[in-house]
């Protein structure tokens, strides 16, 4: 199609276009087709609402609606789209962000990153110093942050900004002294700022609200997430409980499926809801205890992320900074008092960042294992999710039926939904993501299926954005599992080209060697109890 010059005609065009898509032809497409309309449509979604924000804020920068309505932006768009009025400005913030830098505009108005994306990088590069920096470093910036977006969630963005900084613009990177000394002084300020208030709502609850210093405050929100998942997990025994009682006879199918469904009742809980009641739990069993109001009892565990050079350096015990778990930093002062009365386990990296040991503060190997894990892994490994490690399993990459060892070279974090995800079937051959480890920094990552390339494949094949002619390349993916070993055509199938990032065949992983397949069991009982049982195994 040519280009359309004029602004309103090439909205009529993406409007008549919209309204001529035939949803009712998903029910023929085959499932590779239905993908490829599922990715198209949210590309070009993702673009129109990029542009949307762009025109956003072209308005806000012209002041056009209070010319023209007499209104603030905020409060039409709040008035217009039935938005509360803290939205509209968010609104308007979050266009500002997208257009911060061209590069980054362009990107997310291209298809490349995502609105979400372009809005928090758009808020990371306000944090770096673009007044001393030169265009080209600010195009380097943006350049990097962008390529960081295809691994990294929004929110997680942020703690790209340092390594980014000392990327583009070396010259402008604080210095050791520098960050320590910012770290003081936001802890002195987050000390100034914290408070604790409570109060009734007069229809029967007490609300809260305040602020903590964020090392305080991810310690209570990890005892609180702990709770959280104990109350899961106890759910989910009763679950199993039933379906083994039901399987073995002992109450009928009609009982069973009146206790389950008064367990979803009782399990029918928000995240919030979790979290209130972790807390009442957390203050119960405290109150139970002789602790209160003494500061006795165990000690936390506090653990220091330092570089060799770094300890070899400091050897005397004059170290500038750290690192708490989830890259919080820390001043020197803080982390004296804070390790005055807690058991220290020292990481110690490598020039490559490769943990090299693993300082022990109990005899439990597996205790060990676990702190070396939460630190090389930082949570879940699975792209995208954010599941902190403190709420992941341990998994075995090589399964510990099938030969694989419990140590850190054959163990990742996962959380409980990609556990499942990833854990091979004792019983069946799945085509399903897999762990590989990088052979240079011992870093493992989660490689798609092989459905899923010939998928990409079969997408760079056809080299079109809008629908694929039906039929073509369809037969590259089917509904099944992997392909057989038999099969002439499977060898070739690693010819086809793969997007960057697509890992090397030949690259080693446990996954890779052939997995022993018990024989099956003679009853036909549910098996899915079976596979919990087996993934309590790979806990550490």
């Amino acid at each position: 199609m040519e280009p359309v010059s004029d602004f309103w005609a090439a909205t009529r065009v993406i409007s008549q276009a919209l309204d001529g898509l035939d949803h009712t032809a998903l029910s023929t497409m085959p499932d590779t087709e239905k993908v490829q309309a599922m990715t198209c449509l949210r590309t070009l979604a993702r673009r129109l609402d990029t542009s949307a924000r762009v025109v956003t804020d072209a308005v806000a920068k012209s002041c056009a609606t209070e010319r023209a309505t007499g209104l603030a932006l905020s409060g039409f768009l709040a008035k217009e789209e039935g938005r509360s009025s803290s939205q509209g400005i968010g609104e308007v913030h979050r266009a500002s962000a997208i257009t911060a830098n061209g590069t980054v505009r362009d990107a997310a108005l291209a298809g490349t990153i995502t609105p979400d994306h372009a809005v928090a990088i758009g808020q990371q590069l306000r944090q770096l110093p673009l007044d001393e920096m030169s265009a080209d470093e600010k195009d380097a910036a943006a350049g990097k942050f962008i390529d960081a977006a295809r691994t990294t969630a929004p929110g997680q963005l942020s703690r790209r900004t340092a390594s980014v900084l000392e990327a583009a613009a070396p010259r402008l990177a604080p210095s050791a002294a520098d960050r320590a000394a910012r770290a003081a002084a936001l802890r002195r300020q987050a000390e100034a700022e914290r408070k604790f208030c409570w109060g009734s709502d007069d229809h029967g609850s007490i609300w809260f609200s305040g602020k903590v210093p964020e090392l305080e405050g991810r310690t209570i929100i990890g005892a609180l997430q702990a709770f959280a998942e104990k109350g899961r997990q106890a759910e989910r025994a009763e679950l199993d409980a039933l379906k083994v009682q039901r399987n073995r006879g002992i109450i009928t199918t009609a009982r069973y499926l009146t206790l389950r469904k008064e367990a979803d009742a009782r399990g029918a809980r928000t995240t919030a809801q979790r979290m209130a009641d972790a807390l009442v739990d957390s203050t119960n069993l405290l109150a139970s205890t002789d602790l209160i109001p003494s500061a006795g009892g165990q000690p936390p565990r506090i653990v220091v992320t330092i570089g060799y050079e770094d300890m070899r350096e400091s050897l005397q015990g004059l170290i500038d900074a750290g690192t708490f778990e989830g890259e919080v930093p820390v001043d020197a002062g803080t982390l004296r008092r804070m390790c005055c009365d807690a058991e220290i386990l020292p990481i110690v990296l490598g020039s490559d960042s490769q943990i090299m040991d693993v300082g022990r503060s109990e005899r439990l190997v597996t205790a060990a294992i676990r702190r070396a894990l939460e630190h090389r892994d930082g949570g879940c490994i699975y792209e995208g999710c954010t599941v902190p490690a403190a709420l992941c399993q341990a998994h075995h990459v090589l399964p510990w039926w099938a030969g694989g060892s419990t140590q850190l070279s054959n163990l990742v974090l996962v959380c409980r939904h990609h556990h499942a995800i990833v854990e091979p079937g004792r019983y069946r051959d799945r085509d399903q993501p897999r762990v590989v480890f990088d052979p240079d920094t011992g870093r493992p990552r989660v490689v798609e299926p092989d459905r899923s390339r010939v998928y990409r494949a079969s997408a760079q094949h056809d080299n079109r954005v809008g629908n694929p002619d039906p039929g073509e390349n369809s037969a590259l993916l089917t509904a099944g599992a992997r392909p057989r070993t038999d099969d002439p055509d499977h060898q070739e199938s690693s010819a086809h080209p793969t997007r960057a990032g697509d890992p090397d065949p030949r690259e080693s992983s446990a996954h890779l060697s052939p997995l022993p397949s018990p024989p099956r069991p003679p009853d036909s009982l549910d098996h899915r109890s079976e596979d919990a049982d087996q993934r309590q195994e790979a806990l550490v």
